[in-house]
């Protein structure tokens, strides 16, 4: 039975005292359609995306990896964003051009 989340808001910093790249499934995200803000640091993203929170508002990731980055991701609605070091980066500046932003 799937269980969904009702966060709104998820931090992913490194534990010192544990290896620094975490590895996190796509499929945590399908569950927390609620999430509003959403940091990162060098976690890498395994799976395919079906659906990334649509209404995610602050989304910081710093040296992120996706193994595939969602296909449905929604920058119309975000407020806020950094991409330091990440590979989705290039992906979602090329969505921003065509629209003149």
């Amino acid at each position: 039975v799937p269980v969904t989340i009702d966060a709104e808001g998820m931090d992913l910093m490194p534990d010192e005292t544990k290896p620094k790249d975490k590895c996190v499934s796509a499929q945590c995200f399908e569950e927390m359609p609620n999430m509003r803000y959403f940091c990162a640091w060098c976690v890498n993203f395994q799976g395919t995306f079906q659906r990334f929170p649509a209404d995610l508002k602050w989304l910081y990731l710093w040296k992120c990896h996706f193994d595939s980055p969602p296909s449905d991701f929604n920058l119309e609605e975000i407020a806020v964003f950094s991409l330091y070091h990440t590979n989705m980066a290039q992906i979602l500046i090329n969505q921003l051009s065509p629209r003149g932003k």
